[in-house]
């Protein structure tokens, strides 16, 4: 299944190359995982195990890598933090939102986690490298 490029995305490129709208990015992202996939205008329901917090994305960094065209994929180990409660279902979909907790104004790509990941007590979920893929 593919990911999907969020409306936030395709709007500031459009706006960036045909209206020459300049983008305003913050300097962090945070990758969201969830019990219910979003849509690229939102949504989706967050997983709500306790000890878990959305996973900064520093810009600039290398966290995502080229995997083909339209696709990066995450050059490194992502680790969230350790499960003390099992939450409200198994990993099935991430997406990439503006804010560090709560409501956001801004979605970026998503996609599925495939397989999806069940959240185990004591445990760490955390994905090798190369396990998620962002598309545009």
């Amino acid at each position: 299944m593919a990911g999907f490029a969020g409306y936030t995305m395709a709007n500031e490129l459009l706006n960036f190359f045909y209206r020459g709208q300049a983008i305003t990015i913050p300097a962090t992202l945070y990758l969201r995982l969830l019990v219910e996939p979003s849509s690229r205008n939102g949504g989706g329901t967050e997983t709500n195990y306790s000890g878990y917090s959305r996973l900064a994305l520093p810009r600039g960094t290398t966290i995502f890598s080229a995997a083909s065209n339209g696709q990066l994929t995450n050059s490194a180990i992502l680790a969230f933090g350790a499960a003390a409660s099992a939450g409200n279902g198994n990993l099935i979909a991430f997406d990439i939102v503006d804010t560090i907790s709560g409501s956001f104004t801004k979605v970026y790509n998503g996609g599925p986690i495939s397989p999806e990941k069940a959240i185990i007590v004591g445990k760490v979920p955390k994905f090798r490298a190369g396990a998620l893929i962002v598309t545009f």
